[in-house]
């Protein structure tokens, strides 16, 4: 398959008072449950965003934008389309991710739906899409939420599709605090 894993390790980190990236669970850096899940559906794993406690990650073109700074960057990088994951997001799940894949069918973003919100750092997003990430960072307030609503050739993944997946809702939990992860473990 012809996409990248594009993991976000550039956030701050504020409310969790430690980088999300390589804290520990379990014994293992939050990176490390993601690549070990999902890593072997991929050409390639990047990291992407400014994090000195990781080699090799590469910096958005532009910092300060959050998420879709991050999307510009692996799009740009690998000439490719890539599955955006964010860091903070370690129970991401292989049957769900390979659901994801497997609906790409020529569509610029594929972006499941949970709980009625949008999971934008847990979807596909075509190479195709770049251009349309450089006119979305000349906005006041550029966002992944955004550039999927005005996407004309994306596929919103409903709920009900996932419900087939044990403990689907697992795979978007995203951590922000220690209460968040004993929740888990």
């Amino acid at each position: 398959m012809n996409v990248n894993l594009a993991i976000l390790v550039g956030g701050k980190s504020k409310r969790f008072g430690f980088d999300k990236c390589t804290y520990k669970i379990n014994g293992k850096k939050s990176i490390d449950w993601i690549q070990e899940s999902i890593g072997d559906l991929f050409e390639k794993v990047l990291f992407v965003g400014k994090n000195d406690n990781i080699d090799d990650s590469i910096s958005d073109l532009r910092s300060g934008f959050g998420p879709i700074s991050g999307l510009e960057a692996a799009i740009s990088d690998s000439k490719k389309g890539v599955f955006l994951a964010s860091c903070d997001m370690p129970f991401v799940k292989r049957e769900i991710v390979d659901f994801i894949l497997r609906r790409i069918n020529g569509y610029s973003i594929v972006c499941p739906v949970v709980d009625g919100i949008y999971q934008v750092t847990h979807a596909f997003y075509s190479d195709k899409i770049l251009p349309d990430i450089k006119i979305e960072m000349l906005r006041e307030n550029p966002s992944l939420k955004h550039l999927l609503l005005k996407c004309k050739n994306s596929l919103l993944i409903e709920e009900k599709e996932l419900e087939i997946f044990k403990e689907y809702k697992k795979s978007f939990y995203n951590f922000n605090s220690f209460d968040d992860l004993n929740q888990h473990f």
